[in-house]
């Protein structure tokens, strides 16, 4: 971080709200990091199957946040000229017309709409609802609003009458700050009630779900302005009311837009508890085998643009499984030494060499993303013998890690986008060791960005060009966006990689009936 400059100066605070916490980041035009602030909000699980927040909760911890990252380096309020959220996905709130909330926020990994899911597949179909929203449907995996909606409206049925709108976080936390709920249209996208054509609710969705569309936020382009902070709101949050609110987007094409990914070519490559995988396409692609394969498709924060990703539940989170469950000595050494115990983790896995010694690492911990996209599958290590050890463990699991990047990359090309480079972002674009095995895997070149906050900086992107700070997208990307580090392909290890992926594959493939009848 550096000092704010002289008066007269102005920033742009990007606010990026996930899971369980949120990072308030003040930004220059240039891109440099004034001030951060992070704050953390618990996940609660009431049920086995339920996934929730509590919205007051988290609200609460997010204007506590924008208070400390203003305070933190003495910033004065109405240097900040704009504010734009980037938001996690599918999470939804149901709130009266004072916008209280009625009920708390189901997030993704909330499983209770099984059944309303399944009513989907069998009564409209999931291609069709591909066909309008993008979003592969599949009760195996009910992650979106559209039947928790319809699973509020059967079992808490005198919640559902009182509702007034139903806000995902983009929407609730612009109303809290400048009293307008407005969404853009990647967050609509997250609904599984957009059609992203024709950019606006879904008709035939809503009358089919007899969802009055009433209930649902007004929709807008990223990067428009929606209004001021209003006086409460900035009592509460330390802004100042002349700051701009300006539609943001949901976390994973804010991501992308914080990459430097303004047209088809570079793919995001976002690394943490979950790996993303993400690219502007080159043309829109709707077809079932993409459905399938479980590639979301959404508009875009660029308009006109359409953004498609997927995903590897279970990527950072196995590392963190190993570290609490066979690292011991390793974490007891950390400590004694002053360092991450990731970084002796490393270390042991780049003593084994390219191969593992023969062994292999499925890490479908909570089933396979993209593009197998299998609940069922399970984590396999395979291979293993007298010989092996803990460094071999290690290396096995990063190049399996690194190996399903590569099948989501080469699924990608395959429906029609070629990629020119992979762009690192998240806690993965901290291991130069991964990232040089990404690279000599997938035969891409891995670029890290100088901002690898690529979240908040795509959020601030979009309230720059709302406020005016930007001419567009495309200047604020030139202007900010440079590389920190990349990673070429080495081509001798491209060669060796190239025949254990080979494997990997077959590998899966005879597996797969097994994970049917576990």
């Amino acid at each position: 971080m550096k000092t704010p400059r002289a008066i007269g100066d102005m920033y742009i605070l990007g606010l990026d709200i996930g899971t369980t916490g949120c990072k308030s980041i003040i930004f220059s035009p240039d891109g440099e990091i004034i001030s951060s602030a992070y704050g953390e909000y618990k996940l609660y699980h009431r049920r086995v199957e339920w996934s929730e927040l509590n919205p007051i909760e988290a609200w609460n911890t997010i204007k506590r946040t924008i208070r400390r990252s203003i305070e933190n380096r003495r910033i004065k309020p109405e240097e900040i000229i704009a504010l734009s959220t980037s938001v996690l996905g599918d999470a939804f709130i149901p709130v009266d017309r004072k916008g209280n909330p009625l009920y708390w926020s189901m997030t993704t990994f909330d499983a209770r709409a099984v059944k309303q899911t399944r009513w989907w597949e069998e009564n409209f179909g999931a291609n069709e609802i591909y066909r309008i929203t993008g979003q592969p449907l599949t009760s195996s995996m009910p992650i979106y609003p559209l039947p928790k909606i319809q699973w509020l409206r059967e079992h808490e049925p005198k919640v559902y009458e009182k509702t007034w709108k139903f806000l995902c976080w983009e929407e609730y936390v612009n109303m809290k700050l400048c009293e307008k709920p407005v969404t853009d249209f990647s967050v609509a996208s997250r609904t599984m009630m957009f059609d992203i054509t024709r950019k606006e609710w879904s008709g035939e969705i809503l009358e089919t779900a007899g969802i009055d569309e009433n209930l649902l936020p007004e929709v807008k382009p990223a990067g428009v302005v929606i209004g001021h902070i209003s006086p409460e709101a900035s009592e509460e949050t330390g802004l100042s009311e002349d700051t701009l609110i300006v539609t943001g987007g949901h976390d994973q094409p804010c991501g992308a837009l914080g990459a430097g990914l303004i047209e088809s070519g570079p793919a995001m490559d976002a690394t943490g508890t979950v790996e993303c995988i993400g690219v502007i396409l080159e043309r829109l692609v709707l077809n079932e085998q993409l459905r399938r394969e479980g590639f979301a498709v959404h508009n875009y924060v660029i308009e006109d643009e359409y953004f498609l990703f997927g995903f590897n539940p279970t990527s950072g989170v196995i590392l963190r499984w190993f570290r609490d469950n066979f690292a011991e000595k390793e974490k007891m050494e950390a400590d004694e030494k002053g360092i991450n115990v990731y970084e002796i983790l490393t270390s042991l896995a780049a003593e084994s060499p390219i191969g593992a010694r023969g062994l292999f690492f499925l890490p479908y911990f909570e089933g396979s993303g993209t593009p197998t996209f299998n609940r069922k599958a399970r984590g396999v290590l395979l291979g293993l013998t007298l010989a092996h050890k803990k460094s071999d463990v290690l290396r096995a699991m990063f190049e399996g890690l690194s190996y399903e990047l590569r099948r989501n990359i080469e699924a990608i090309e395959r429906h029609g986008t070629r990629i020119s480079e992979i762009r690192a972002i998240g806690g993965g674009a901290r291991s130069d060791f991964w990232l040089q095995i990404k690279a000599d895997v997938t035969g891409q070149p891995i670029a890290v960005p100088n901002v690898t906050e690529a979240s908040s900086l795509g959020a601030a992107i979009l309230a720059g060009v709302g406020s005016g700070v930007y001419k567009d997208v495309k200047e604020a990307v030139s202007g900010i966006y440079a590389e920190r580090n990349k990673f070429i392909p080495r081509a001798l290890n491209v060669e060796k990689y190239s025949k254990y992926y080979d494997l990997y594959k077959r590998i899966y493939d005879a597996l797969a009936g097994i994970f049917d009848e576990i």
